[in-house]
Protein backbone atom coordinates (compact mmCIF):
# COMPACT_ATOMS: atom_id res chain seq x y z
CA UNK A 1 0.00 0.00 0.00
CA UNK A 2 1.24 3.38 -1.25
CA UNK A 3 1.81 5.90 1.71
CA UNK A 4 -0.32 8.60 2.88
CA UNK A 5 1.00 11.88 1.39
CA UNK A 6 -0.40 15.40 2.61
CA UNK A 7 -1.23 17.82 0.50
CA UNK A 8 1.26 19.62 -1.59
CA UNK A 9 3.20 22.52 0.38
CA UNK A 10 2.76 26.01 -1.12
CA UNK A 11 5.74 27.99 -0.27
CA UNK A 12 5.58 31.53 0.70
CA UNK A 13 6.39 34.32 -1.86
CA UNK A 14 9.41 35.37 0.45
CA UNK A 15 10.79 32.06 0.52
CA UNK A 16 11.13 32.26 -3.48
CA UNK A 17 12.31 35.91 -2.89
CA UNK A 18 15.19 34.51 -0.82
CA UNK A 19 15.93 31.61 -2.56
CA UNK A 20 16.60 34.12 -6.11
CA UNK A 21 18.23 36.57 -4.21
CA UNK A 22 20.53 34.24 -3.03
CA UNK A 23 21.18 32.38 -6.00
CA UNK A 24 21.96 35.96 -7.42
CA UNK A 25 24.60 36.89 -5.10
CA UNK A 26 26.41 34.07 -4.88
CA UNK A 27 26.04 33.88 -8.81
CA UNK A 28 27.58 37.84 -8.45
CA UNK A 29 30.09 37.62 -5.98
CA UNK A 30 31.91 34.49 -8.02
CA UNK A 31 31.40 36.67 -11.51
CA UNK A 32 32.61 40.27 -9.73
CA UNK A 33 35.92 37.85 -8.17
CA UNK A 34 36.46 36.31 -11.81
CA UNK A 35 36.20 39.80 -13.47
CA UNK A 36 38.69 41.63 -10.92
CA UNK A 37 41.38 39.08 -11.46
CA UNK A 38 40.89 38.33 -15.01
CA UNK A 39 41.61 42.28 -14.96
CA UNK A 40 38.05 42.98 -16.84
CA UNK A 41 37.48 45.08 -13.76
CA UNK A 42 39.74 47.77 -12.37
CA UNK A 43 40.22 48.18 -9.37
CA UNK A 44 42.13 50.96 -6.75
CA UNK A 45 45.54 50.67 -5.43
CA UNK A 46 44.20 49.78 -1.88
CA UNK A 47 41.62 46.86 -3.48
CA UNK A 48 44.32 45.72 -4.95
CA UNK A 49 46.47 45.34 -2.03
CA UNK A 50 43.93 43.92 0.31
CA UNK A 51 43.54 41.27 -2.54
CA UNK A 52 47.38 40.60 -2.67
CA UNK A 53 47.33 40.50 1.34
CA UNK A 54 44.56 37.78 1.46
CA UNK A 55 45.54 34.22 2.97
CA UNK A 56 44.53 31.14 1.66
CA UNK A 57 42.19 30.53 4.70
CA UNK A 58 40.73 34.44 3.43
CA UNK A 59 39.46 32.93 0.40
CA UNK A 60 38.47 29.27 2.35
CA UNK A 61 36.03 31.25 4.60
CA UNK A 62 34.90 33.24 2.09
CA UNK A 63 34.38 30.60 0.19
CA UNK A 64 32.66 28.53 2.94
CA UNK A 65 30.68 31.85 3.82
CA UNK A 66 29.48 31.60 0.01
CA UNK A 67 28.59 28.15 0.16
CA UNK A 68 26.79 28.36 3.63
CA UNK A 69 24.43 30.96 2.24
CA UNK A 70 23.89 28.83 -0.68
CA UNK A 71 22.78 25.48 1.45
CA UNK A 72 20.69 27.85 3.49
CA UNK A 73 18.27 29.32 0.16
CA UNK A 74 18.13 25.70 -0.98
CA UNK A 75 17.09 24.69 2.78
CA UNK A 76 14.96 27.17 2.79
CA UNK A 77 13.45 26.45 -0.50
CA UNK A 78 12.82 23.41 0.31
CA UNK A 79 11.41 24.23 3.52
CA UNK A 80 13.61 22.62 6.10
CA UNK A 81 14.55 23.51 9.28
CA UNK A 82 18.51 23.55 8.88
CA UNK A 83 17.91 27.08 6.80
CA UNK A 84 17.81 28.94 10.00
CA UNK A 85 21.14 27.12 11.44
CA UNK A 86 23.03 28.15 7.91
CA UNK A 87 21.91 31.30 7.46
CA UNK A 88 22.64 32.25 10.90
CA UNK A 89 26.25 30.33 10.87
CA UNK A 90 27.36 32.13 7.85
CA UNK A 91 26.29 35.51 9.23
CA UNK A 92 28.33 34.90 12.33
CA UNK A 93 31.24 33.75 10.06
CA UNK A 94 30.96 36.54 7.90
CA UNK A 95 30.49 39.42 10.35
CA UNK A 96 34.18 37.64 11.82
CA UNK A 97 35.74 37.86 9.12
CA UNK A 98 34.88 41.25 8.37
CA UNK A 99 36.20 42.08 11.99
CA UNK A 100 38.82 40.70 11.66
CA UNK A 101 39.90 42.03 8.48
CA UNK A 102 38.99 45.56 9.58
CA UNK A 103 41.44 45.24 12.20
CA UNK A 104 44.23 43.32 10.80
CA UNK A 105 43.94 44.58 6.90
CA UNK A 106 43.68 47.78 5.23
CA UNK A 107 40.12 46.67 4.99
CA UNK A 108 38.00 49.84 5.39
CA UNK A 109 40.43 52.09 2.88
CA UNK A 110 39.72 49.04 0.15
CA UNK A 111 36.23 49.12 1.37
CA UNK A 112 35.72 52.77 0.90
CA UNK A 113 32.40 54.85 1.22
CA UNK A 114 29.85 53.19 -1.01
CA UNK A 115 31.14 49.74 0.08
CA UNK A 116 30.28 50.33 3.87
CA UNK A 117 26.95 51.24 3.11
CA UNK A 118 26.84 47.90 0.49
CA UNK A 119 28.24 45.31 3.60
CA UNK A 120 25.81 47.71 6.23
CA UNK A 121 22.94 46.74 3.34
CA UNK A 122 24.06 43.32 3.76
CA UNK A 123 24.35 42.35 6.93
CA UNK A 124 20.74 44.11 7.22
CA UNK A 125 19.61 42.10 4.57
CA UNK A 126 20.85 38.39 6.40
CA UNK A 127 19.45 39.74 10.09
CA UNK A 128 16.45 39.95 8.16
CA UNK A 129 16.14 36.59 6.34
CA UNK A 130 17.80 35.23 9.74
CA UNK A 131 14.73 36.27 11.26
CA UNK A 132 12.62 35.08 8.92
CA UNK A 133 13.67 31.78 8.46
CA UNK A 134 13.29 31.94 12.61
CA UNK A 135 9.82 32.85 12.26
CA UNK A 136 9.10 30.25 9.91
CA UNK A 137 11.01 27.56 12.33
CA UNK A 138 8.83 28.68 15.53
CA UNK A 139 5.69 28.55 13.19
CA UNK A 140 6.35 24.68 12.13
CA UNK A 141 6.76 25.95 8.74
CA UNK A 142 10.18 24.27 8.22
CA UNK A 143 10.37 20.54 8.93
Amino acid sequence: MDAVTGPPVKRPKLVWVVFLFYLFFVAYTALSFFLIFSGAISVTAEQAAYFRNLSVFDWATTALTSTLNLVAAVSLFLLRKSAFYLFAASLVLGFLQTLVHAITTNFVAALGGPGAIGVLIGYAISIAVCTYAWRLKARGALV
